[in-house]
């Protein structure tokens, strides 16, 4: 078996295609049998998939009491997660001659499910105004303590996808996020679990490993790990927060082919 590693590089891309596993389903089942490429330009292949990866973010306010009426709040807050695959998922890669990219479906659904394992922190740092002043009523409300800690998700969904302008940009994005699992532990919005950040800094913005669809399709090598990472700052007034995200992707090419029913 060969194996080749794919490292991750930037380029601007737009988000992928949408997956939709109608149209590929009636492609593989309308496809000969015993084929990989036919003469329409019509390709599949199967893959066992797994997905793992991780991503941290860190928050923080600075905001100095304005006057003697105002508060100061110093609040900050963490986070990390960790997901991945339980198991091997199978899926059928197709491309359509004059398609711009190969698509994945599955007979069983479309996206991607993994464990996740998110803990989170987040400290309230709110002090009282120097005077009792009509407008902040004499003091601070009571803030309700947070139910921070470590939880489990599953499933965690996942939607792997090519770009829609890059050929070569394998995309990894949240598929129809679950609820956020904290009630009163402060998350830092689309930068946070549930989501996963599919966006850094810079010019280049999307993350994304790569992996060209001749290299997908190559019969010649066995299994392709590909591998994304980045980081995105943000800042609105006197708060801030970085997130930070790191996954990689394997595909085993499986040696039966593809049947029809």
């Amino acid at each position: 078996m060969q194996a080749r590693e794919i490292k991750k590089s930037d380029a601007l891309i737009a988000l992928g295609l949408a997956i939709c596993a109608a149209l590929m389903a009636a492609l593989a089942l309308s496809a000969p049998a015993k084929a990989e490429t036919y003469s329409n330009g019509f390709k599949l292949a199967k893959f066992k998939v797994e997905v793992k990866g991780w991503q941290k973010m860190v928050q923080q306010n600075t905001h100095a009491p304005e006057n003697e009426c105002d508060i100061s709040d110093f609040s900050s807050g963490s986070e990390k997660f960790t997901f991945a695959t339980k198991k091997p998922y199978y899926v059928i890669a197709s491309y359509m001659k004059g398609q711009d990219n190969p698509e994945f479906f599955s007979t069983k659904q479309l996206a991607i499910p993994t464990k996740a394992v998110v803990k989170r922190s987040y400290t309230p740092r709110i002090s009282s105004p120097a005077i009792p002043c009509e407008d902040n009523g004499g003091g601070v409300e009571t803030v309700t303590q947070p139910d921070c800690g470590t939880k489990t998700v599953m499933p965690f969904e996942v939607q792997l996808q090519y770009g829609e302008q890059n050929k070569k940009g394998l995309v990894l994005s949240s598929y129809h996020s679950v609820d956020d699992p904290f009630e009163r532990c402060n998350g830092a919005g689309y930068m946070t679990f549930p989501n996963l950040l599919v966006e850094a800094n810079g010019t280049n913005k999307f993350i994304y490993a790569d992996l060209t669809q001749e290299e997908l399709f190559d019969p010649k090598f066995q299994k392709w790990i590909s591998i994304a990472g980045g980081t995105r700052k943000e800042q609105s007034g006197d708060h801030w927060v970085k997130a930070t995200v790191h996954w990689e992707v394997s595909f085993t090419r499986l040696k039966e082919k593809v049947t029809t029913r």
